[in-house]
C-alpha cells in the first residue's frame, strides 16, 4: 500500500451498542432496517441473538456486547438492525446483523483519529480505537469474528 493510499479517510458507521460504539467501514454494510421479529437459536452462544429473515435468506444477530464481555448479551431491546456484508472466505449469502441501541451515525474517519487501544476494553474482537466526538469507537477484527461465528 502507498503512503498516499493509507491516509485516504474512509467513510465508515458508527454503530451505538449499550456499553460501546463500533466503527465499520461503510463498504461491509449491506443495509441499515428496522428492528423485526428475532428468532432464538436452541444451543447457540449467549452472544448470539437469533436469526432473521431478510431478503429471503436467514440472517444471523449477534450481540457484539456480549461476545466483547463474554457475558449475557444486554436487552435484545434495540433501534436498527445493521446487516453486514458475508466476512472474507465465505459464502455469498453469509449475512450477519448487529443490533444497535440509537440510529447508526456516518463518519469520515482518517489516520489522524487513531485512538490508543487502551481506551477500549482488551479483547480480541476489538482490532483498533477511534476518536470520535462523543467519545472512542472500536473497530472489530474482522478476522477473530469470523473464527467465533464460523468456529471450525
Amino acid at each position: 500500500m502507498t503512503e498516499a493510499a493509507a491516509l485516504q479517510p474512509v467513510h465508515a458507521l458508527e454503530i451505538p451498542m449499550r456499553t460501546l460504539s463500533l466503527l465499520v467501514p461503510s463498504a461491509c454494510i449491506a443495509e441499515v432496517s428496522s428492528i423485526v421479529p428475532i428468532t432464538r437459536v436452541p444451543r447457540s452462544p449467549a452472544w448470539v441473538l437469533g436469526v432473521i429473515g431478510w431478503r429471503s435468506r436467514p440472517v444471523t444477530i449477534i450481540s457484539m456486547e456480549a461476545l466483547i464481555s463474554g457475558g449475557p448479551p444486554p436487552s435484545a431491546k434495540g433501534t436498527k438492525l445493521v446487516i453486514l456484508y458475508p466476512l472474507p472466505g465465505r459464502a455469498s449469502t453469509d449475512f450477519f446483523g448487529l443490533l444497535t441501541s440509537a440510529e447508526p451515525q456516518s463518519h469520515t474517519i482518517d489516520s489522524a483519529m487513531a485512538a490508543d487501544s487502551a481506551d477500549l476494553p482488551g479483547n480480541p474482537y476489538l482490532a483498533a480505537a477511534i476518536r470520535l466526538e462523543r467519545g472512542v469507537a472500536g473497530i472489530p477484527d474482522f478476522e477473530a469474528l469470523g473464527r467465533a461465528l464460523y468456529p471450525k
